[in-house]
């Protein structure tokens, strides 16, 4: 009976974590100082909606498109130390190329950071012909990959983002896109982060610096992807400070600098809205439960980590903690309840609270009898 209690405390908690994590769209007093941007979407780490100005308008995604690239390719299993047997490919005169050439065997890892870094066009292409075997076939894998994260504003016709008829996205659903690639693409999140890389295009040894002007002059910066076109010039990133997490798009601005200041007032911005608050705390006992191995000793039980959420800086925060009755007998680490936090409708965070060791149950030894006095 104790284990199932136990096990029914669990299922709660993953229920209500479950209907926590849905995102929402919240309102604010201000909004940031944007001033060339077409499209503007800001996100918190929950997927929370925090500004949107046209952010749901199918615009050219640009270079943008090169964050879904990767993740294809990653998907795929290729392994990235495989030589990559380059095909001599067109591109439009001013397109931003590595300087590959046929005949080139460069890895999959040098195409990829080569897309990723300098957002290379003709690296970007050879990895869709390595992966799927044409354009077109890797394209229905983006489409599919984008389908799969609720993109319901993009479709992809090209591995690299040149402008052609029935490529687009929208900020929105870039910005979901760059969320899951750094919170589940460790390769990707390393790559945008990076500020050069050494490719071997021609059989030479070149240096290709990042086209992030950001990294470097922007505190907490995560990445992740510069894009231009000729509709504009685009960013999408992401930035972390205080535990706090904001993405943001900016599509279309009229200079390849608007971009970027845009991006600064739009993470300063989301920012700004938050403030970091301690919820629980390792160390403090929370209350005790008796030993399942020794009624006479109790268990103390609290939080199984420290808890630092980023909660706004107005609005009332709210929880629910299920746990179980303090009579029932405990073995440390056995789970005891759970606290989820939650502020304006959206997921906080949450604890597990677990049973620890009796401060004298290391002492006590069943097979050696307790002196007595006379």
């Amino acid at each position: 009976m104790h284990r199932i209690r136990q096990a029914m405390v669990v299922v709660l908690f993953t229920c209500l974590a479950i209907l926590a994590s849905s995102s929402y769209a919240l309102a604010f007093d201000t909004t940031p100082g944007i001033e060339e941007c077409s499209g503007a979407f800001v996100m918190d780490s929950q997927g929370n909606t925090l500004y949107d100005f046209n952010g749901y308008e199918e615009m050219p995604p640009a270079s943008i498109t090169k964050i879904m690239t990767a993740m294809v390719a990653l998907d795929s299993g290729i392994d990235l130390d495989e030589q990559i047997a380059f095909i001599e490919t067109g591109f439009q005169e001013d397109a931003q190329l590595a300087g590959y050439a046929e005949g080139d065997t460069p890895t999959m890892r040098e195409l990829l950071m080569a897309t990723l870094v300098y957002s290379g066009n003709d690296a970007a292409l050879n990895v869709a012909y390595a992966v799927a075997g044409s354009e077109d076939a890797f394209a229905d894998l983006m489409n599919a990959k984008a389908a799969e994260l609720g993109m319901e504003h993009t479709h992809f016709s090209n591995p690299h983002g040149l402008e052609q008829d029935g490529h687009y996205s929208c900020a929105a659903d870039l910005c979901v896109m760059g969320r899951y690639a750094l919170e589940n693409y460790p390769f990707i999140r390393d790559a945008v982060h990076t500020r050069y890389i050494t490719v071997y295009p021609k059989g030479q040894k070149v240096t290709l610096e990042s086209t992030d002007d950001l990294m470097g002059n922007y505190d907490g910066l995560l990445g992740i992807k510069t894009g231009n076109t000729e509709s504009g010039a685009s960013f999408l990133g992401a930035a972390r400070r205080n535990h706090v997490t904001v993405y943001s798009c900016a599509l279309c601005c009229d200079t390849k600098d608007g971009r970027f200041s845009d991006t600064r007032a739009m993470l300063d911005w989301g920012f700004s809205l938050y403030e970091a608050r301690t919820l629980a705390r390792k160390d403090v006992v929370m209350r005790t439960s008796p030993w399942s191995d020794g009624f006479w000793l109790r268990c103390p039980v609290g939080a199984n980590r420290d808890v630092t959420g980023s909660v706004f800086c107005e609005g009332k925060v709210t929880y629910t903690t299920s746990k179980l009755r303090p009579s029932i007998l405990v073995s440390p680490h056995d789970t005891c309840g759970t606290t989820v936090w939650n502020q304006e409708g959206r997921h906080v965070e949450s604890v597990t609270y677990t049973a620890k060791q009796p401060a004298r149950a290391r002492a006590w030894n069943p097979l050696i009898l307790p002196a007595v006095s006379n």
